[in-house]
């Protein structure tokens, strides 16, 4: 019987585990505003301090829609900056998870987040937030097809943000639409950092290409090496595969967080262990 009993502990203590990891975000403030005529954008915003030196504004990749509530993303929580935004909470800075618009539900295409509708939203995510934050620095941080709406707004205006960051970016269109590499920008005005995976397999977002438009564009670039998760056809351009940094996501948001405090010089880092 006691061994049955701390079976059953050890299992509820692993589902209690996964869902604090499934749902990292599940304190702060939903708040929803006006942007373009008849459009509304949400944000969950969460933070440790009243006045953190940073706020990390955190675009998903596809379809990019969180479905916010008041208990944080709904949808998408598998995606690698979704799950792992506690790291930044522990870290001190804020966050805020960024939801599609609401003419745009169910989740947007990357030729959307390369347009103006998608730069009007972020021109008002940012001045809301700076509104809450008016002491904080900004960084725009972007994940897979999410770091399409960061390079639109680092296209249209280097200035918005204090720092931005490209993670396993989409260099590599499959179905004709924007990617990073179509950015008339390069990184002489603006801090921008690209980080990419070795081991990712997305089609999208080779590690070799990243690294070519990062010397090309003189942005920062750190390079980890993790094989770990979903390979397959499928899954190999989800969270859970390398392209989504599973297993690392702790180093790899730490390497982010110590460029951010201290400006690097382009850099390969050493493979993660």
């Amino acid at each position: 019987m006691k061994r049955l009993y701390g079976a059953l502990a050890a299992s509820l203590m692993m589902v209690q585990l996964h869902a604090a990891h499934a749902d990292p975000l599940a304190q702060g403030d939903l708040v929803t505003f006006a942007t373009r005529e008849g459009v509304t954008q949400s944000l969950f915003i969460a933070t440790p301090a009243q006045a953190p030196a940073w706020v990390i504004v955190l675009f998903g990749g596809t379809p990019g829609a969180l479905h916010l509530g008041p208990g944080g993303a709904t949808t998408l929580k598998g995606n690698f900056l979704i799950r792992s935004a506690q790291h930044w909470i522990d870290d001190g800075e804020a966050v805020v998870l960024v939801d599609t618009p609401s003419d745009h539900r169910e989740g947007v295409d990357d030729d959307f987040r390369h347009g103006n509708d998608s730069f009007i939203d972020t021109q008002a995510i940012v001045a809301k937030v700076r509104e809450r934050f008016p002491r904080a620095k900004i960084a725009l941080v972007g994940t897979s097809a999410g770091t399409v709406s960061v390079g639109n707004a680092l296209e249209r205006d280097a200035k918005i943000a204090d720092a931005f960051v490209l993670t396993s970016p989409v260099t590599l269109s499959r179905r004709h639409e924007a990617t990073i590499a179509d950015l008339n920008v390069d990184g002489t005005q603006a801090r921008v950092l690209v980080l990419s995976n070795a081991g990712d397999t997305c089609p999208s977002s080779p590690a070799d290409v990243a690294k070519r438009l990062a010397q090309d564009r003189r942005y920062d670039y750190i390079e980890v090496n993790s094989s770990d998760g979903d390979s397959s056809a499928a899954g190999r351009c989800g969270g859970h595969a390398p392209h989504g940094f599973l297993g690392i996501e702790a180093d790899v948001i730490g390497r982010i967080q110590a460029w951010l405090k201290v400006k690097a010089q382009p850099q390969n880092v050493p493979p993660a262990r």
